[in-house]
């Protein structure tokens, strides 16, 4: 698996003080009529059951200035839940669900299905709201590294 190259994102939900986050890269666009998408998150994941709670989830497409706070995301550096957000610019749009301003693109999503699978539980959501920043390369994950995937 290290070997597919994955969009990193942030999937992030709940309200101030109890919003939370992950870095993934098991994400993708599900339908564009109507517009959803799903992401796979570990039932471990703080997020998870906010994102069950809240019914509702922003899946933000990092670019490649968002390396540190992919690293954040992702635990890394211990930090969990709400403290998660001090660094980069959040907002809401219609669900509540943080919104990373500047992201790629961020969906503000409503959840349709949760399915569990084996340690995770695949969301799919409805899009109700989304974001987007022309002009600025996605960051990608593979082998274990970030990357910037370049033009052929």
């Amino acid at each position: 698996m290290r070997n597919v190259p994955g969009t990193v994102s942030i999937v992030t939900t709940g309200r101030a003080p109890n919003r939370h986050g992950l870095t993934l890269t098991a994400g993708c666009s599900l339908s564009a009529a109507p517009p959803s998408v799903l992401v796979c998150v570990n039932r471990s994941a703080g997020a998870h059951d906010t994102i069950l709670g809240s019914g509702s989830f922003c899946w933000n497409i990092l670019g490649v200035e968002h390396r540190d706070l992919a690293l954040k995301f992702s635990g890394q550096d211990g930090s969990k839940g709400d403290i998660r957000f001090g660094d980069g610019l959040w907002c809401d749009l219609k669900t509540g669900a943080p919104s990373l301003v500047g992201a790629v693109c961020s969906f503000d999503c409503r959840v349709v299905n949760a399915y569990s699978d084996t340690s995770h539980t695949i969301f799919t959501g409805e899009v109700v709201a989304q974001t987007t920043r022309a002009g600025c390369e996605s960051l990608v994950y593979i082998d274990g590294c970030f990357a910037a995937p370049k033009a052929v």
